[in-house]
């Protein structure tokens, strides 16, 4: 359902107007009439107060491009999430690159001191612990990645069926 919110409208005929755009005098006649008998209240204009919201039903003649200036609050809010869930995916993923970046750079640096820390007493074991902590740190933070984009998308096909 798509809500109106009113400001300065004096009669339905001003609400149908706002709520759809490029209606035959016909359709703003069905548009009137589908817009007192699902809000009542219009019927006795004066009561009605700025501000008040207006319930924008779906008439033969409206379509996506005719409908204008009516929200669907759950629509609105699927859409922002949307945008923050791929604007976080975003981040993510420059977060994994840089640390995949980083993990590169320690693995060159390690190997370059390897032949170094070779030549020293118990050097050829702590090159080792080293490799394999490196390693399982790797392992971790794909393990990680895969978690968090999976969740990702699983929001993302969440909100996809908020969408109508």
């Amino acid at each position: 359902m798509k809500y109106l919110l009113l400001r300065n409208e004096k009669s339905v005929r001003d609400i149908a107007d706002k709520a759809y755009k490029n209606l035959s005098d016909k359709a703003r006649k069905q548009a009137e009439t589908a817009l007192l008998k699902i809000n009542p209240e219009l019927k006795t204009f004066k009561s009605v107060r700025k501000g008040f919201i207006v319930r924008i039903p779906v008439i033969p003649e409206d379509s996506k491009s005719n409908r204008r200036n009516a929200i669907d609050p759950i629509e609105n809010i699927a859409h922002e999430m949307s945008e923050k869930l791929k604007q976080f995916e975003r981040s993510l993923d420059k977060k994994f690159i840089d640390l995949e970046i980083r993990q590169k750079d320690f693995i060159q640096s390690l190997k370059a001191a390897g032949k170094e820390l070779k030549s020293q007493p118990n050097g050829t074991a702590a090159t080792k612990i080293l490799q394999k902590h490196i390693t399982d740190s790797k392992k971790q933070n794909d393990k990680n990645k895969k978690l968090g984009i999976d969740a990702l998308k699983k929001m993302q096909k969440t909100i996809a069926t908020f969408n109508r």
